[in-house]
């Protein structure tokens, strides 16, 4: 675990240099305009954690470039320490903006003398984290099975796909059956808070441990 930690903090030193102020000034200005229109730190939160999750590709992409992988052999690093020490590099980052958001969130509503729903922005990160981590599990096995360019334009479809589904699905679903489904969800949910959470978290570990194996098991055929 030790080694993979330090794998992890690699990862970390190598997209630094891309997070620059100018990246990160766009990102925080994109999301106050967000916060200032909406009044709702929810749709601010998401955007930042959904560039969180596409960052999380940059030391795959630079990786490649400087054909890192070789080297990684050379210094007898296992794969399975790369493959756990990236996962684990996704998740952290995935909650590190989703914790700075919340608090940027705080400071700016609180500064506009807006109100702060701390329940409904508590209970929404937990589904924006469920949500990204789940499309990295479906793109880190590609990235390790087929490298970032040739993974790079099916790893993001489900960026594009699960929007355009929310979309679809929601214009094509009767209004009443789709309130009276979600409100039915949240009730039980409401109720039964512990089984939801246990349920959630059983699903969400399964998906992650089945790609984890997935990501191992195509790394380590991959010939350097």
């Amino acid at each position: 675990m030790s080694k993979a930690l330090s794998f992890t903090r690699l990862d970390y030193i190598t997209v630094k240099p891309y997070l620059t102020v100018k990246n990160l000034c766009i990102f925080v200005g994109v999301a106050l305009i967000m916060l200032i229109v909406n009044s709702s730190a929810v749709g601010a939160i998401g955007f930042l954690m959904a560039f969180a999750a596409m960052y999380a590709s940059y030391p795959f992409a630079i990786g490649e470039k400087s054909n890192i992988d070789v080297l990684y052999t050379t210094l007898s690093i296992k794969r399975n320490t790369v493959v756990l020490g990236r996962y684990l590099f996704a998740m952290t980052f995935d909650l590190l903006a989703g914790s700075l958001t919340f608090v940027f969130s705080f400071i700016v509503l609180t500064v506009m003398q807006k109100d702060f729903n701390v329940i409904e922005v508590l209970s929404t990160v937990p589904v924006l984290f469920f949500v990204f981590s789940i499309i990295q599990a479906i793109q880190l096995p590609l990235y390790f099975k087929l490298n970032y360019t040739k993974a790079k334009i099916v790893a993001y479809m489900p960026f594009i796909v699960f929007p355009l589904v929310v979309f679809v699905g929601s214009s094509f679903l009767d209004d009443n059956l789709a309130y009276e489904t979600i409100m039915g969800w949240m009730e039980w949910m409401s109720v039964n808070p512990l089984t939801a959470a246990l349920a959630g978290g059983a699903i969400w570990l399964a998906i992650i441990l089945v790609s984890y194996k997935a990501s191992v098991s195509f790394y380590q055929k991959r010939e350097f």
